[in-house]
């Protein structure tokens, strides 16, 4: 309930109508999260009984209803404690209460979070439609153990007032600004032919067979946030709407972490304030946590021992089929067009390496290598390298599979020995046992001592630095080499700059 924009006063963000989806919706879809959401439904139909697979969902739930309150700043949790409750269950909340882990407050608003997300399966079955009416019944819900909220005052004093539950903002509830300035939202009396013209559009969208989920979600969330239409709440009853587009739509229930994505949530809810079209930031964040999920739950089910599975025979022989279906000449040639376009890249920062330390009078030795750049075979090089990498992001390095890697050495002779030469990998592999999903990683690794010395040596005793926060991932087979291309170019720039950063903290 915040003081409406008057005269003399500044607006760091000025509101505006809401938009439908951008033109170009289509070249945001991820094809590599399509694949990992391929590999996980053809995995989990393999168990016999579901069991395992709503323990999972279950345990996951809970963890979304414990961040959704930590990310709104409703409460505070150790980490820790947030996976003791999430692994425990919902039944488990008095235990930690009764053990001084959690306060009443906290333990009333998870339980009404997670009621909530139970509502949303009413979505999900088609027992109801998204309307107004069912907006309001949520917000009320999420907001049950929420009795005040904070305001400002004529005289900008921050103060509580009574949150009203369930119904639309009376008031203007623009934030002020660390620098005084406001962020405008909706204004009260505009909120309803918003919201219906936002959940108008979601239904034209639902009738769309090429809708993605990822993108609805972005679209969904973002002009749901835009609008806020609620006094408060606004927040998490958009992170349920979100969770609503992709648990119909076959995914898991999308978990924003605190510790991990709050900052790249807001500044993707900030890029698209700024442009309503630029949904992208948003998209990608939404589309890397299902992927991670994903592969987090694919890792469960594989590790399964002694569960009722239908036939390793099946299984194996359902793996082969799917693998000749996967054209393996159109693989390879979308892995050795993203090698060209790293080569190119990687001769560009060399160049420019060279140049700078040139100009500074220091001699810096950089030599770009690939796989098959000469007779000798170096096709299975960096195997532990990629393996640890793998592991890092919880997903399994198919290397016997086609793979190709790229690297750019360097190294300062005035001021280290040859020997610890750094190697700046790119590798290129099939992920898990899916047919048609593929990785790039990018490492920064050299020897520990000169007798491991010898460029691409299986020694676990090179260390071994990650340098990409995230592998990109992508499919052959189904996605658009265009969009492909597009997408590697962006994380391969950024990735090469951390990654010349990282080797010069080794200097």
């Amino acid at each position: 309930m915040e003081p409406n924009i008057g005269a003399g006063e500044t607006s760091g963000h000025r509101w505006h109508e809401i938009k439908n989806l951008p033109e170009n919706w289509c070249d945001l879809c991820r094809d590599d999260l399509r694949a990992v959401h391929q590999q996980w439904s053809e995995d989990r139909d393999l168990l016999k009984g579901e069991t395992k697979v709503k323990e999972f969902q279950e345990e996951l739930a809970l963890q979304w209803a414990i961040e959704t309150g930590i990310i709104e700043r409703l409460y505070k949790l150790e980490r820790g404690v947030t996976v003791q409750i999430a692994q425990a269950g919902l039944a488990a909340l008095g235990r930690f209460h009764a053990q001084g882990k959690i306060t009443t407050d906290i333990r009333n608003l998870i339980t009404d979070q997670r009621e909530a997300l139970e509502m949303v399966m009413d979505i999900v079955g088609g027992s109801r439609d998204l309307s107004s009416s069912y907006i309001k019944e949520l917000h009320q819900l999420l907001t049950r153990s929420q009795k005040f909220c904070e305001a400002e005052d004529s005289s900008g004093k921050r103060i509580e007032v009574n949150l009203q539950k369930g119904d639309w903002k009376k008031l203007p509830n623009n934030p002020r600004r660390p620098d005084g300035s406001f962020h405008q939202y909706c204004p009260p009396e505009r909120v309803q032919d918003q919201i219906d013209q936002l959940l108008k559009w979601h239904q034209e969208h639902q009738k769309h067979p090429d809708t993605c989920a990822e993108v609805e979600a972005a679209w969904l969330h973002h002009r749901f946030t835009q609008i806020h239409p609620f006094q408060d709440g606004n927040g998490r009853v958009a992170r349920t709407l979100t969770g609503a587009v992709f648990l119909k739509a076959k995914y898991l229930v999308l978990v924003i972490r605190d510790a991990e994505h709050r900052e790249l949530y807001l500044d993707a809810l900030e890029a698209a304030d700024a442009d309503s079209d630029n949904l992208k930031p948003l998209v990608d964040l939404f589309a890397d946590i299902q992927v991670k999920d994903l592969n987090t739950a694919i890792e469960s089910l594989r590790k399964l021992r002694g569960e009722p599975i239908i036939g390793v025979a099946e299984s194996l022989a359902e793996r082969v089929r799917r693998r000749k279906k996967v054209s393996q000449e159109q693989t390879a040639d979308v892995m050795n067009h993203l090698i060209q376009v790293a080569i190119t890249q990687l001769d560009a920062a060399k160049n420019k390496l060279e140049y700078a330390f040139r100009e500074q009078e220091v001699t810096v030795e950089a030599e770009i290598k690939y796989d098959n750049d000469d007779k000798t075979n170096k096709y299975y090089w960096w195997s532990w390298q990629i393996i640890d990498a793998a592991k890092t992001y919880r997903y399994f390095a198919d290397l016997k599979r086609p793979r190709r890697w790229v690297s750019l050495s360097l190294s300062i002779p005035e001021i280290e020995p040859k020997w610890e030469k750094s190697h700046f990998v790119l590798s290129l592999h099939a992920v898990g046992r899916a047919a048609d999903l593929h990785a790039a990683t990018m490492f920064l690794t050299s020897p520990l001592d000169q007798l491991d010395y010898g460029e691409g040596a299986d020694s676990r005793r090179w260390q071994n630095n990650v340098v990409s926060e995230h592998p990109f991932l992508f499919a052959a087979e189904t996605g658009s080499p265009e969009k492909i291309e597009k997408r590697f170019l962006d994380w391969l720039e950024t990735n090469i700059q951390i990654g010349l950063d990282k080797w010069g903290e080794r200097l």
